[in-house]
């Protein structure tokens, strides 16, 4: 790990949350002169003992995301070094996986902050991948209004 931080990871899902993630990721690479490193996981989710489905499936949403990223990229990080990354596969498995390559320096990711049934149900991708995580990992939970954060 290096300090400042040379290169961050940053996963997004293209939810408003992730992206907000993503803005507070290219805040700190503006900071520290540091590259990001884009990443998102097109999700396959398997029973057990169920065969992956051959990639080729996933050929059209693989070209839908890169397009995509490369859009928010071009909105959000100019000025910004960056690298943009694609897979499909399981989310928090693909995230540790390119952890593991690039070895960056943080992690920046959104979480929902869901407790209770709904972590349950849905788990949790920013509990996993914090779990497998060898570099530091910033979590950017969703902004909660105050009258729901009361309740």
């Amino acid at each position: 790990m290096a300090f400042p931080y040379r290169t961050i990871l940053c996963p997004v899902d293209f939810d408003d949350n992730s992206l907000k993630a993503l803005d507070r990721a290219a805040e700190i690479a503006r900071h520290m002169n540091s590259k990001l490193a884009l990443l998102h996981v097109i999700p396959i989710v398997l029973q057990p003992g169920e065969v992956p489905p051959p990639l080729s499936l996933y050929e059209d949403q693989h070209k839908a995301a890169e397009a995509k990223l490369a859009s928010i990229a071009r909105e959000k990080l100019v000025g910004l070094q960056y690298e943009l990354h694609v897979y499909a596969g399981d989310v928090i498995g693909t995230i540790s996986q390119l952890e593991n390559q690039l070895q960056p320096d943080l992690l920046v990711m959104a979480t929902h902050g869901r407790r209770g049934l709904a972590r349950m149900f849905l788990g949790s991708v920013a509990e996993g991948v914090l779990r497998r995580a060898i570099c530091p990992v910033l979590t950017i939970r969703e902004e909660v209004h105050r009258q729901e954060a009361a309740a």
